[in-house]
């Protein structure tokens, strides 16, 4: 069972080592996930600025060069006339731009800064130019419920620019991602110019796992999961058959400490411990508990007559004739030999009127011998009460002990009540 011991407490070392390295790796790449995803959105963030920028300072140059081009030529131009020359340019520019990670521009302008339906025109939009001359409203909701029209708004009328994710369909897809958007406003001709990517384009450019590498440390780390929980379940059913038999061996253990192994009767161990807790209950709550002490009269000659074997059988005999006179809560004891210590709680009758039937009914038990001859026993008994002036088990036990002297010195007399 020692060595038993030490082995399952080496697979538990060895289990909660590998859980804690597992731990570990996992919080180093978590952490390292965290600190390149922040890094990248950090990126993302100043690479979509610079590009809004740039179309507005691409924006800007064409009205101004167009501008500069008509007045040296003399000829008259509306603003109107230069603006939607400048959006035709733009349209161009944008649909042959390419950029990674599934961005894209797009241009919206402002008729109604009170938001509400139809408060901006799609002017321009690198992937759906299908969409270009819809009307859009700040009621419109994204895929998760969110309004952001009207959040892109507030933006630029408060900062004159925003960045902000909302939920949309990807491009040539049924799926909905989210998605990370800067917008900022061109003012000459109300025009919000946007660009925007997926987080997941950003943080998996290839599709599905990040990397071979990545992909590797997770299959370790399974691996090292997987065997710590079936070394944790070795252990757990290991522990657990352990104790079913640890238990049935320390009941047996009990059971052999408790019980005289040839009668069945309570031990002399398991007596002492019972007549301590009774005197402590006596004392404690007054109730009655009767004692009393016997022996078989003659057991020796038994003994020398028919043989230890005989003499066994005759203290099977008084032990089974005991227990179907005795309740369920009362004990018999074998304090030594065929001396044997009964007790009682609360009888309903008197301690004289049971002692009385108990030696009626062994004398009349019959133990045969082995050529067939029966043979007839009877027994002596002393038997008292605790009593107030009992400080010690000592005290009852004296006292019985002389009732069961008087009890066989007085030959018809079998029992006596101290």
């Amino acid at each position: 069972m020692l060595k038993f011991s030490k082995r399952l407490h080496g697979i538990g070392v060895g289990v909660v080592i590998v859980l804690l390295m597992t731990t570990v790796f996992f919080a180093v790449q978590w952490f390292n996930d965290y600190k390149t995803k922040a890094n990248l959105l950090a990126f993302q963030k100043r690479e979509m600025q610079t590009t809004v920028e740039n179309y507005i300072n691409i924006i800007d140059y064409l009205r101004q060069d167009m501008k500069n081009t008509l007045k040296e030529g003399s000829i008259e131009y509306t603003e109107e006339q230069l603006k939607q020359a400048t959006l035709g340019l733009m349209r161009h520019i944008v649909h042959k731009a390419n950029f990674v990670n599934g961005a894209y521009i797009w241009i919206n302008e402002v008729v109604n800064y009170d938001g509400g339906d139809d408060y901006a025109i799609r002017q321009v939009h690198g992937n759906l130019p299908e969409t270009e001359g819809d009307l859009l409203s700040t009621n419109t909701q994204d895929a998760a419920g969110n309004l952001p029209y009207l959040i892109e708004l507030e933006g630029i009328k408060k900062d004159g620019e925003i960045t902000y994710n909302y939920f949309f369909q990807e491009y040539q897809s049924d799926k909905v991602s989210e998605k990370i958007t800067y917008a900022k406003l061109y003012e000459p001709y109300n025009w919000i110019v946007c660009t925007g990517t997926y987080l997941n384009s950003m943080y998996e450019p290839t599709g599905g796992v990040s990397s071979g590498r990545q992909f590797a440390f997770y299959l370790v780390c399974s691996i090292l999961i997987g065997v710590s929980l079936l070394l944790l379940a070795y252990m757990i059913i290991s522990n657990f058959v352990s104790s079913r038999k640890l238990i049935k061996e320390t009941e047996l253990l009990k059971t052999k400490i408790e019980r005289d192994s040839l009668s069945g009767a309570g031990s002399r161990a398991f007596g002492n411990s019972l007549l301590e807790e009774y005197l402590r209950s006596f004392k404690a709550t007054g109730n009655d508990y009767s004692i009393a002490i016997l022996d078989i009269d003659n057991f020796k000659t038994i003994n020398d007559t028919y043989g230890h074997n005989i003499g066994d059988s005759v203290i099977k005999s008084l032990v089974e004739t005991i227990r179907e006179q005795q309740g369920d809560n009362d004990h018999i004891i074998r304090w030594g030999g065929d001396e044997f210590i009964l007790t009682y709680i609360n009888l309903k009758r008197s301690l004289d009127s049971e002692m009385d039937k108990l030696n009626k009914s062994v004398a009349e038990q019959v133990v045969t011998t082995d050529n067939g001859e029966g043979i007839h026993y009877t027994i002596s008994i002393g038997a008292s009460r605790f009593m107030e002036h009992d400080k010690e088990i000592a005290d009852a036990i004296k006292r019985i002990d002389d009732a069961l002297y008087l009890a066989k010195r007085n030959k018809n007399t079998h029992y006596v009540i101290g």
